[in-house]
């Protein structure tokens, strides 16, 4: 499913966007009187999204000829385009100031630029302290929350972890889950030695690894210094833990990943895991999808998996329920005529009942409370109440600007490469982290 990193939306959007909130026009206030419907609603939306595939599309435009059937008065405009056209359209749109009603975003600082130019309306009202708000996922909502105010609506939950082959755990002597790091280390050792790759790993486009500095970095570093380094303080990325979670990376790569290298693609590693080569895969929970037979996955391993989240770091002093995820979701244009009626429709593709038509028709976890158990795909409730345990931390890639993500990601290639150690790599990304704030990210 998430195949690109939406860093690749890239310095075109910033730059128009730090350009609008700069130019010193007013910003443009929500009132409660923009979110009111006079009446039965009624009128014209034009939605743009990014789930354009064959597979994807279908839901979407069920849903909203839904919506229509229960509102005559409405008729809704539905544009669906791929990742890379979606963000040079949108970046045009936005510089025009002639964003469509209702427009998809990814979680972080992907969304915070909306909101920071005053292209995002700002549904706090409508969101906090309400029975819509109170739906959501907590981790969810507040990837869409800036300075304390909320600009988007989430609609998705997506979370990565271990999927793993209960026959080779069990060939290798592994009785159960790994509960710490060493625990998942040893692990390894077991399956290397019974003749399989512990761990299959393609990091050919980079995003790979940054999902597990993600993971690695929530762990071993508090979730206040994190949150201060990813949006460009002063002296970012000197805390310890940086370099413990590049050391993280360096042991796992050791230990867990094949000898032959890491530069295969993520969907050639999957293979290698249904295929009984590998014993694991770190993935995406919207990828359980090609873990069924439905999606191709051979019988004989489509029986016989299971997963965990990466387990606790003995001595970190992050979130030991730290997971790497994120969630997609849905902003309103803060120049829409229409957004209460946007608001309207938003309630409705996240209320319960079409939550679950969405878990059930496309395999996805929702951002909504409770519906999972919808799923027809297996893993997916157990999914949801894992990830209602433990503390989503956003996408490196999403959370924090290109100027940091892209010699991070640099430097977790050449740690997984065997190029540099943990703590040249680190010193790399501070060199980056000071080059974003010379050309203007703050905190």
């Amino acid at each position: 499913m998430r195949r690109t990193p939406a860093t690749a939306a890239g310095c075109l959007l910033a730059v128009l966007l730090t350009l609008l909130s700069g130019c010193g026009q007013p910003p443009v206030r929500a009132t409660a009187d923009n979110f009111r419907l006079a009446g039965r609603p009624q009128g014209h939306l034009t939605v743009l999204e990014k789930w354009a595939d064959p597979e994807y599309a279908p839901y979407f435009k069920a849903a909203v000829r839904a919506y229509e059937k229960r509102n005559p008065g409405v008729t809704i405009d539905l544009q669906a385009v791929g990742d890379q056209p979606y963000k040079d359209r949108l970046a045009v749109l936005a510089a025009s100031r002639e964003l469509p009603d209702i427009y998809f975003a990814w979680p972080g600082r992907y969304a915070r630029k909306f909101a920071d130019g005053k292209l995002a309306a700002d549904l706090t009202g409508q969101l906090r302290g309400t029975r819509w708000g109170s739906s959501f996922e907590p981790d969810a909502l507040d990837a869409f929350t800036f300075g304390g105010r909320s600009y988007g609506v989430p609609l998705t939950m997506d979370a990565k972890v271990f999927a793993y082959n209960e026959k080779i755990f069990a060939k290798a002597g592994v009785e159960r889950v790994p509960r710490t790091f060493p625990e998942l280390l040893t692990a390894c050792d077991r399956i290397r030695k019974a003749g399989y790759t512990p761990l299959a790993f393609g990091n050919q486009y980079g995003w790979p690894a940054g999902h597990l500095l993600t993971q690695f970095n929530a762990m071993e570093v508090p979730a206040t210094v994190l949150a201060r380094d990813y949006d460009g303080a002063e002296d970012a990325f000197t805390h310890p833990g940086y370099v413990r979670a590049l050391g993280d990376l360096a042991r796992l790569r050791q230990r867990c990943m094949p000898s032959g290298g890491t530069s295969i693609s993520h969907e050639s590693a999957q293979a290698q895991l249904l295929y009984g080569k590998a014993a694991m895969q770190y993935i995406e929970t919207l990828e359980f999808s090609y873990l069924d037979e439905s999606g191709g996955a051979p019988k004989g391993f489509a029986e016989h998996w299971n997963f965990f989240t990466m387990p606790a770091i003995p001595g970190a002093q992050g979130s030991p329920r730290a997971v790497a995820g994120g969630t997609d979701g849905l902003l309103v244009s803060n120049t829409s005529p229409h957004k209460a009626l946007a608001v309207d429709f938003l309630k409705f593709l996240t209320g319960r009942t079409q939550a679950r038509a969405m878990v059930r028709e496309l395999g996805w976890l929702s951002a909504v409370k409770g519906t999972a158990d919808a799923a027809r795909l297996p893993g997916l409730a157990g999914a949801q109440r894992t990830l209602a345990r433990h503390d989503m931390s956003v996408w490196l890639d999403t959370r924090t600007d290109d100027k940091i993500v892209n010699p991070y990601l640099a430097a977790a290639d050449s740690v997984l490469g065997s190029k540099s150690t943990p703590e040249q790599a680190v010193r790399a990304v501070r060199r980056g982290a000071e080059n974003a704030r010379r050309f203007g990210v703050r905190p």
